[in-house]
């Protein structure tokens, strides 16, 4: 019971193949192409698995399902059900996971809140993708962006000679015109002299009308610091490089509470 015995397989490339696998490990089918690597792995261990596990539905389901022919192999013990995964890229989501592209997960978050130990809540406490669920900090991702405010800004330079290091905000940029026609600031003022009220204001403010706008300042526009907007408009695209993986919840990418349920019972 603990291999998956195969005896003459003749799958397509296949030419009356032995062949004895370990369950409960990971393995890797290699070689050249029309070698028969998908033969057996899909062709005849997944299609023979699919075809077991349909015959086990009532008669009235498996007459709406597609018939599926049993592959070219003389006997196939101890399979066990399999999922397919397709080989494509899942896409740029980056909440799209091997479990969420086989709806493992939803599977998974309902064993665990209907039989974990302790009860802590329903399913969607388990999913990183449900506010319910998901850390405050990292929103599910399981990574956070950091900035890096001595590559960010130079601060022996003022606003008029580009102390703002980050590309689209150079002196005479459309962005770089929202800070220093804001009029919150000295423009000929280098930043190390700024005070940390000053700092914050230009780092981290929320959305304002500025009092005293200058004269290039659009009516209806509004000041936001520079890590919010950042975060807004350019965060959403980072590539990997940019990211720092969340310590604690690179793996569960969860809320705490959602830990403590340790056994099925």
């Amino acid at each position: 019971m603990s291999q998956i015995q195969i005896r003459g397989a003749r799958t397509r490339n296949l030419k009356n193949i032995d062949l004895s696998i370990d369950k409960y490990k990971i393995h890797a089918f290699v070689g050249v192409s029309g070698s028969g690597k998908s033969s057996l792995v899909f062709n005849t261990i997944a299609a023979e698995a699919q075809r077991q596990m349909n015959a086990t539905y009532p008669s009235y389901v498996q007459n709406r399902m597609p018939h599926m022919e049993a592959p070219l192999v003389d006997s196939i013990e101890h399979l066990s059900p399999v999922v397919i995964v397709n080989q494509k890229a899942l896409g740029d989501n980056r909440r799209s996971t091997i479990g969420t592209a086989t709806d493992i997960n939803p599977t998974l978050r309902l064993l665990f809140s209907r039989f974990g130990q302790p009860f802590v809540g329903y399913s969607d406490l388990f999913s990183f993708n449900s506010p319910n669920g998901m850390c405050k900090t990292c929103t599910g991702l399981g990574y956070v962006t950091k900035f890096l405010l001595e590559e960010l800004l130079d601060y022996e330079r003022s606003l008029n000679d580009g102390a703002i290091c980050f590309p689209t905000f150079e002196p005479g940029s459309y962005r770089w015109k929202r800070y220093v026609d804001s009029g919150l600031f000295d423009n000929d003022k280098a930043l190390k002299d700024y005070s940390q009220d000053e700092l914050n204001l230009l780092l981290y403010s929320e959305e304002i009308k500025p009092p005293a706008p200058l004269k290039g300042w659009y009516k209806s526009a509004t000041y936001e610091g520079l890590i919010p907007r950042i975060t807004q408009t350019f965060i959403q695209n980072l590539s990997k490089n940019y990211r720092v993986t969340f310590p604690i919840l690179n793996v569960l990418r969860n809320k705490k509470h959602a830990w403590i349920v340790k056994g099925i019972v």
